[in-house]
């Protein structure tokens, strides 16, 4: 069975959640195929806070072991 079979047997499923997340999926696969998806590299802006929080905790971890 190929994966086009297989998706489209899951879009035309009977359970309500499996047709929602395979008819995303497939839009989504429709999306990237014709070049409509625009993929951004992370900003150092957008992780900043991530960053903020792995640091106090490298800091939190390092004061309590040492």
């Amino acid at each position: 069975m190929s994966e086009h079979n297989l998706l489209e047997e899951h879009v035309n499923s009977d359970n309500a959640l499996i047709k929602s997340m395979y008819s995303d999926l497939n839009s989504r696969i429709q999306e990237f195929e014709n070049g409509n998806s625009r993929i951004e590299r992370i900003k150092l802006k957008d992780a900043t806070g991530s960053i903020i929080i792995v640091g106090a905790i490298i800091l939190f971890l390092a004061s309590v072991i040492l």
